[in-house]
């Protein structure tokens, strides 16, 4: 199974700690973790796409539901040391808000000079219940409107690093932003899969079990390249 996380995008942002919600006054910086989940309506491919001929397709859009992780970890090395923070238990990230609960946005971390900083999230696969589940609708071209559930039930490991000089000074944070972004995810998804999917009370599902062969589609679209970028 492909990765879930197909474009992550993390990003550092060096700021004065008086931009940050929190209210530590020790001067030790604050890493504020936020999640970005993309709901803009996103186009299909048609067959004519696929070949360099113009054409209008239908549209996704996906605006609810929720992605649950079972840990996080966040490291970061100076050569001789490293400063970790793990988190284990189940957090539920609301998609339609991007807010996770339990509220895990805040971590405190040292002052120093790094020279690599690496995040892993593991999804939570402990059940039977699907740790991804993203609610929205699909659009033909001709303008009928179909919901669409997609259901992700594999747990999947995902880690992205940095290397390089990184200051964490006192009285700053850093803040780091993890989006979700399903556009990547069904870029190959065409009109033609959608027309021939199946549907399950008026829903079209997409699993390992239902429309399979869409599902396994946008299963490639999750494991695209990713990026961490530090900005001082």
């Amino acid at each position: 199974m492909k990765h879930l996380f197909s474009k992550l995008l993390v990003v550092f942002l060096i700021v004065g700690l008086s931009a940050c919600s929190s209210d530590d006054s020790s001067g030790q910086p604050v890493l504020s973790v936020n999640f970005n989940t993309m709901i803009s309506s996103f186009s299909t491919q048609s067959q004519s796409a696929l070949f360099n001929r113009q054409a209008s397709g239908g549209s996704f859009i996906f605006n609810e539901g929720f992605i649950t992780l079972i840990a996080m970890e966040y490291e970061a090395e100076n050569g001789l040391e490293s400063v970790e923070f793990e988190l284990e238990g189940a957090v539920v990230i609301d998609f339609a808000t991007g807010i996770p609960n339990p509220d895990i946005r805040d971590i405190a971390i040292p002052a120093g000079t790094y020279e690599e900083v690496s995040v892993e999230l593991e999804i939570l696969d402990e059940t039977d219940e699907p740790s991804v589940v993203l609610n929205g609708t699909y659009t033909s071209p001709e303008g009928s409107t179909m919901p669409v559930r997609f259901e992700f039930n594999s747990g999947e490991t995902f880690e992205v690093e940095r290397e390089g000089t990184i200051v964490f000074a006192e009285d700053q944070s850093a803040v780091a932003e993890i989006t979700f972004d399903p556009s990547i995810w069904f870029a190959k998804v065409t009109d033609d899969h959608m027309v021939d999917a199946n549907q399950t009370n008026g829903v079209i599902v997409i699993s390992e079990d239902q429309n399979s062969e869409i599902f396994d589609i946008v299963a490639d679209g999750l494991d695209l390249a990713t990026e961490l970028e530090i900005e001082n």
